[in-house]
């Protein structure tokens, strides 16, 4: 009986203990827009969605802050040898989620990779077009060459996360699309259509404090804030602004992610016909539209006017540039020298729910161009429709609301790659500054280059390439419950995120 009785009572412990660590188990519950269409593969997108997503797998060498700086990642120190050739120093004692040992091979892998042809589809690829190729120096150091001077090089392997080389090798890309394996915070349970469910990978360089990371794809901003609203996430990105307070009443928070791109409406300059094609009309939209408002009145007055094609925090950024003054005459009078005195019509593409307000946005610049003759038809389209107007120049009409972004280099030259003549599919191309564009790319002098971005960049803003509107701004919803939320721009450090134990 006393044998019986000891063997009831040691159950109970088992099954209590058992129930305390269920109990005390952390989720991180957090709603995006998309999850990415390449899966598991970090080199086949740099949007936003993928890049906050990969962060929780992967690690790049360096990595970028929200003011603009180049930190030590997977990479602890570096230095140019000569100016087309560079050593890094590796972080000692990193391991990959199945066990690999992080090393100068692995890095040489998913940098071999990116160089061959099998990557020609990868716009991670495209980004580092300038690099001739990897050597192995020792365990520890990799040695990287570039086919001219780029001074910026540590800036850009931000944008390159490692993957797990023999896993890599083994399976090829698309296995290791469904099956990836980084150095990160978290590894891969489960991937549907609708969520994705991570474990926390304890052997990590930067180990987390949960112990299960979900992210849940829902496409529109209300989903996403009625899922905070009823505990179903934790945090939901890309929310309005006019949900703040909202918010806020509920014992919730706000957290504005530090611009790395600035918001335009792209015009058609290279198709015959378009209005877009004479710098006046550009340059008239620019003058029409009332961004002040528009910041004011739709995005809480949480970012300012853009002067130019860079923000703030973006190499290149010129401080001095001043916006386009809201002048409905002038506009006028520049359509009207450009033989348009009636005004024209216009399509225009509008991505649905992918930044804050960007349908309210897009509404108000159709009603502030109508105040002078010109009429806008706002298309919607999703983000596979973006991507193709962008790679495959697949536009309906003649002019998207898109933007110049930088990240993950935060380098305005990024952005130059898509918005110039270089492009497969350009829209906007200016042959006048193709030269300053190409220089400020081979000089190794960093003044230098920052010098000739900055006038690349008043260029691209005195000829009206776009109409600029403001730098975007990501406003993310964080429940009550998260008590560690920091992120760098749109880089999550899922590693510092900490939430209180229960649901």
């Amino acid at each position: 009986m006393k044998t019986m009785r000891f063997i009831t009572v040691l159950t109970g412990l088992v099954i209590a203990a058992a129930n305390s660590s269920i109990a005390a188990e952390k989720v991180l519950r957090l709603g995006f827009t998309a999850l990415p269409t390449s899966k598991g593969n970090p080199f086949r997108s740099t949007a936003t969605t993928s890049y906050t997503f990969f962060t929780a797998l992967f690690d790049p060498l360096t990595q970028i802050d929200d003011q603009g700086k180049v930190h030590p990642w997977l990479a602890i120190e570096w230095a140019p040898e000569n100016e087309t050739t560079w050593r890094f120093k590796l972080r000692p004692g990193v391991t990959f989620s199945n066990g690999e040992p992080f090393d100068a091979s692995a890095v040489k892998t998913s940098l071999d990779f990116l160089l061959s042809d099998a990557a020609l589809a990868q716009t991670v690829a495209r980004d580092i077009e300038f690099i001739a190729g990897a050597r192995v120096i020792d365990a520890l150091t990799i040695e990287i060459v570039t086919k001219s001077p780029n001074i910026l090089l540590p800036r850009y392997l931000a944008g390159i996360n490692i993957v797990a080389p023999k896993h890599f090798t083994a399976v090829g890309l698309d296995a290791f699309a469904q099956t990836p394996v980084g150095t990160g915070p978290f590894k891969l349970e489960e991937w549907s259509p609708e969520k994705v469910t991570m474990s926390a990978f304890k052997g990590s360089w930067r180990a987390p404090k949960v112990d299960q990371l979900e992210i849940l794809a829902l496409p529109d901003s209300t989903s996403r804030l009625q899922a905070l609203e009823t505990g179903r996430v934790d945090v939901a990105t890309n929310i309005s602004t006019d949900d703040k307070g909202r918010l806020e009443a509920a014992g919730n928070r706000f957290h504005r992610r530090n611009p790395t791109r600035v918001m335009v409406v792209s015009f058609e300059t290279i198709r015959a016909g378009s209005p877009f094609r004479d710098v006046r009309v550009r340059q008239a939209m620019n003058y029409a539209v009332n961004r002040q408002s528009i910041v004011d009145n739709l995005l809480g007055g949480l970012t300012v006017l853009a002067s130019q094609p860079a923000a703030p925090a973006v190499v290149g950024y010129a401080p001095d540039l001043k916006p386009y003054p809201y002048d409905p005459q002038k506009a006028r009078a520049l359509l009207k020298d450009a033989g348009y005195a009636n005004g024209f019509s216009f399509v225009m593409e509008v991505p649905n729910g992918q930044l804050a307000n960007d349908g309210a946005v897009a509404q108000q610049i159709a009603a502030d161009l109508a105040a002078i003759g010109v009429k806008v038809d706002i298309r919607e389209i999703d983000f596979a429709q973006v991507v193709r107007n962008m790679s495959l120049g697949n536009w309906k009409g003649l002019a998207m609301y898109t933007d110049f972004a930088t990240a993950p280099s935060l380098d305005l030259m990024r952005a130059f790659i898509r918005h110039s003549c270089g492009w497969a599919s350009p829209w906007f191309c200016d042959p006048t500054i193709e030269p300053v564009i190409a220089e400020a790319e081979r000089t190794f002098d960093l003044d230098r280059r920052i010098q000739l971005t900055q006038k690349a960049s008043q260029h691209y803003r005195d000829v009206a390439a776009s109409l600029f509107l403001y730098p975007g701004i990501s406003l993310d919803g964080i429940a009550a419950r998260v008590t560690v939320w920091q992120p760098w721009n749109d880089n999550f450090m899922y590693h510092l995120a900490d939430v209180k134990q229960g649901p």
